[in-house]
């Protein structure tokens, strides 16, 4: 009889898993560039220092931030405000100037639930190093031991081709630090990319050479190196600036993807000559970083395949034009996003077909007439957590008082239909019943927290990386249920490095 329970319990728990595997976050296309707003602009309260337009993708969302926090947004000359970086728990890292007479960049930490930005200290002098100018280079990171911080981290090099520490600023000590890496790889000189976290790693991408990673919450990180897929690196670059509109690296179905177009020159004076034979979309997928072969080849659409779809024209497109790259669905690895001009739409690579496209799609809306920014550089898609919109986030219709009907995919995979100006409003609905599910007792609740612990205690322990991946999904699903109410978790936490 024991037997039998203890197989049930064990059942029961593999269903509870695959479940939660089968959920999937809501997302967005959200713009890197924030949109800066006057003083008297109704859309943002005086109390708060932000705001998200939210729409249903693959429509652009944007961040929106008063003069206040972002003045000096005079371009050109003066750089763009910037989102850095992204976190699945409603986080935001950003940079802008506040100063119009300057160039010099704040970076800001955002928090969408309460609708603030704090702006991170100056690093201090005697630290002996700067944030480097490079503003794609700077992650964020969740702290796994300590709940609810953040560990904002930059490489530094010690030349072109070699890094030497890590500088960084952790929210719960709210100081900034430097740590030695313990190992660090030799490479070609080094470009900006990106910066992404995954699997409770920071992940930092050259979209010619490959990526660097580490866990930043080491003492002594070790820096380990993950070249592209075989064929792919390149020894010499002459035009880094197509670099985003032909390669990326993302995260998507719970595995890093590195997708590019090929067939196409560097050589900005040839960029428009193309051997459409040749001319293909090629993806891989990252399965160990550690051991070689790093990479799983996955699929290659030839462009006179997708052209030819009937899809393709349907969707107002033109054959013959070579798009630019934009992102990954992040449910569905398959699906890979391209620009064309203001249109953006996403291609079934398998398929060869076009199945979803939506024009007018400004990724700069300061400059609606500017094409410039239509590629991944400027663009992302962003998971959202459930808690953002359960506590009623205004996403809005951009101020058009139309009723747009809306299609989600829902966690089985069936298409839920919406109609109404919030694209998530199906998640916002019944607020008193939402609130008796998530109202949990205090030993459901504590169980919770004890289960956490214990994920943090693993995760910190492990190496294997699917594993990691699978501990970090497990704690991001625990988090997100214990954030639903407030958070009241006594840890016992390792000091900070």
């Amino acid at each position: 009889m024991s037997s039998d329970v203890a197989e049930s319990s064990r059942a029961g728990e593999e269903a509870a898993e695959r479940e939660v595997s089968e959920q999937q976050r809501p997302w967005v296309v959200l713009s890197t560039i924030p949109v800066v707003v006057g003083a008297g602009d109704e859309r943002i309260h005086p109390d708060t220092d932000l705001l998200l337009d939210l729409h249903d993708p693959p429509r652009p969302s944007y961040l929106l931030v008063p003069k206040r926090i972002a003045a000096g947004t005079s371009w050109p000359p003066r750089p763009l405000p910037n989102i850095a970086a992204t976190d699945c728990s409603a986080r935001l890292l950003f940079n802008a100037s506040q100063d119009e007479g300057t160039c010099d960049l704040d970076y800001f930490l955002c928090d969408a639930h309460t609708r603030t930005a704090a702006r991170l200290p100056a690093v201090p002098a005697d630290l002996g190093v700067q944030l480097h100018p490079r503003r794609r280079s700077v992650g964020l990171i969740p702290n796994p031991h300590r709940l609810g911080h953040y560990m904002v981290a930059q490489l530094q090099p010690a030349s072109a081709t070699h890094y030497e520490s890590l500088l960084y600023y952790s929210t719960a000590t709210q100081e900034w630090g430097t740590k030695c890496l313990a190992s660090s790889p030799h490479h070609q000189a080094w470009g900006a990319h990106g910066v992404l976290y995954h699997g409770g790693l920071l992940w930092w991408v050259d979209a010619a050479y490959g990526i660097l990673f580490c866990d930043p919450f080491l003492k002594e990180p070790n820096l380990r190196l993950v070249p592209l897929p075989v064929g792919c690196e390149m020894k010499a670059v002459t035009s880094r600036s197509l670099l985003d509109k032909r390669r990326l690296v993302r995260p998507s179905e719970g595995e890093l993807r590195y997708v590019e177009v090929r067939g196409l020159s560097y050589d900005p004076a040839a960029v428009d000559d193309a051997a459409q034979d040749d001319l293909a979309v090629w993806m891989w997928t990252l399965v160990d970083p550690g051991v070689p072969p790093h990479w799983r080849f996955e699929d290659k659409a030839s462009f006179a395949d997708i052209w030819a779809h009937d899809t393709y024209t349907a969707a107002g497109l033109t054959p013959g034009k070579v798009p630019s790259l934009a992102f990954i669905h992040p449910n569905n690895h398959g699906v890979v996003f391209f620009f064309e001009g203001a249109s953006i739409f996403g291609l079934d690579v398998r398929a060869r077909r076009v199945v979803a496209c939506e024009q007018g799609c400004i990724i700069n809306s300061s400059h609606q007439a500017d094409l410039k920014f239509q590629y991944s550089r400027f663009v992302d898609a962003w998971e959202l957590p459930r808690t953002l919109l359960l506590r009623g986030d205004p996403s809005s219709d951009g101020g058009s008082g139309k009723v747009p009907t809306h299609l989600l995919r829902g966690n089985k995979g069936n298409i839920v239909q919406v109609n109404g100006p919030n694209p998530f409003a199906h998640l916002l609905a019944a607020p008193s019943q939402m609130a008796r599910q998530i109202s949990r007792p205090a030993n459901e609740r504590n169980g919770l927290e004890n289960a956490l612990r214990k994920v943090h205690l693993k995760l910190t322990e492990e190496v294997n990386q699917q594993a990691r991946r699978k501990l970090v999904r497990e704690r991001d699903h625990m988090r997100e249920m214990l954030e639903l109410e407030p958070m009241n978790l006594d840890v016992e936490e390792k000091p900070e490095d």
